[in-house]
């Protein structure tokens, strides 16, 4: 660095008026990599008027716009002639100037150092189909990836080789249903590598998305689905249902603990690591009734010496360990029978296991009916509101429209003697 250039963005710290314009003028640097292009201060202080005209030798007002060529050149009418705008840039803000392009070019070249080292450290098809899609400026996680990089390169680098391995060791093990903490700690050696708040555990779930030919989860329970499907276990114990009734099968028997369950009537809570020992699921009638609520469910449990089908519990919103225990059952020929709350909550869940199990699942007094005699005074929220929207054009239409239209929450607790009407109806 020359003293000119030192001098002058001495000059320009000296000056706080200067500050905004310098900014937007790196911006322009940096983008064009030459003094090109124009600056604009819509809202130019008088301060900052005064700047440039002690600068140009004329009056400015707002909106200031200044030709970035033109203030290279109006330097030269200063005691710091022969100043480089792109050097006393660099000089007062102590950075180095590339251009977009530069950054991105070099942003490639790290991606495909870091693909050349993933592609030669596993063997899964999969993975080197996506690192060959990477390094061409493509594929699932890209974006992530590109954004990660100027931060913390080895960061990245490490993510990616664990995302990889990871898949690389499903793969290798495909009958092996396995914790995700655990595969983590088998694939990469740290037990956290694949957390979804991690760089590699997004990349990992990408990957996932590709293997399992879906689109990238949304949510907490889409995830839980995902790695499910995938042989993963990530929620194996907090993931629950409830149910009273059910036959459930190790092999060609009913498994003898939820067999005593069933013959004592007494309600039996799954977890997600239960269900995933379980080979088979039915109902001896051939139907089972699904309830939102856990307190309808218990209230309706005192008589369940003289239910006629099985009764489960959802809980709320639907956990893979409910999913899990709906799959075996439909897949076994039985009839699912849904009651829920008339709110956009309960109406929404309705919806979704009405278009998983659309063939299977019928609304269980879900009617407009059925609401005008739940109706409480309770207002609508505004989040329930909108999820009414999501029953537009289906069979549960006619009742959302109800609701909203009142404005007020329906609850089931107001249905229980006609549901427990129908669970002990021969």
């Amino acid at each position: 660095m020359n003293q000119v250039t030192a001098d002058c963005a001495s000059f320009f710290h000296e000056r706080p008026a200067y500050r905004r314009i310098l900014e937007l003028l790196l911006r322009k640097y940096r983008s064009y990599g030459r003094p090109a292009g124009t600056i604009c201060l819509p809202d130019a202080t008088p301060e900052e008027c005064d700047a440039v005209r002690g600068l140009f030798g004329r009056s400015f007002s707002p909106p200031l716009l200044i030709k970035t060529a033109d203030f290279e050149a109006a330097l030269q009418g200063t005691p710091y002639r022969g100043a480089v705008l792109k050097d006393v840039l660099e000089c007062y803000f102590d950075t180095t100037i590339q251009t977009k392009r530069e950054v991105r070019d070099q942003i490639d070249a790290c991606i495909l150092r870091v693909t050349d080292e993933a592609t030669a450290a596993v063997q899964s098809r999969l993975c080197r189909r996506w690192l060959d899609e990477l390094s061409h400026r493509c594929g699932e996680g890209y974006r992530l990836i590109r954004k990660a990089l100027p931060e913390d390169g080895d960061a990245v680098r490490r993510a990616v080789l664990q995302a990889c391995k990871s898949i690389d060791w499903l793969e290798r093990h495909p009958d092996e249903r396995i914790r995700l903490a655990v595969l983590s700690a088998y694939a990469t050696s740290d037990p956290h590598a694949l957390d979804t708040n991690t760089l590699g555990g997004k990349l990992f779930l990408h990957l996932l998305s590709m293997q399992a030919g879906v689109e990238l989860p949304a949510g907490a329970e889409e995830r839980a689905a995902l790695y499910y499907y995938c042989g993963i276990l990530c929620d194996s114990i907090s993931s629950l249902v409830t149910q009273v009734g059910v036959r459930l099968y190790t092999d060609a028997e009913e498994h003898p603990a939820y067999r005593a369950f069933r013959l004592r009537n007494e309600a039996g809570t799954l977890t997600l690591t239960n269900l995933a020992g379980l080979t088979a699921g039915d109902s001896p009638s051939g139907k089972a009734y699904l309830v939102e609520n856990q307190m309808v469910f218990t209230q309706l449990c005192d008589q369940a010496a003289h239910f006629h089908s099985p009764l489960i519990c959802t809980s709320g919103q639907l956990t893979i360990a409910v999913i899990r225990l709906l799959d075996l059952l439909v897949s076994s020929g039985t009839e699912l029978f849904y009651s829920g709350d008339f709110d956009g909550k309960g109406l929404s869940i309705a919806q979704q296991l009405l278009a998983r199990y659309s063939d299977r699942l019928h609304p269980w007094h879900m009617t407009a009916a059925d609401y005008a005699q739940c109706r409480s005074e309770v207002r609508l929220s505004e989040k329930s509101r909108a999820l009414l929207r999501n029953c537009a054009g289906t069979v549960l239409a006619p009742a959302a429209e109800a609701v909203g239209h009142s404005g007020c929450d329906g609850y089931q607790e107001l249905l229980l003697s006609q549901l427990q009407a129908d669970l002990m109806e021969t």
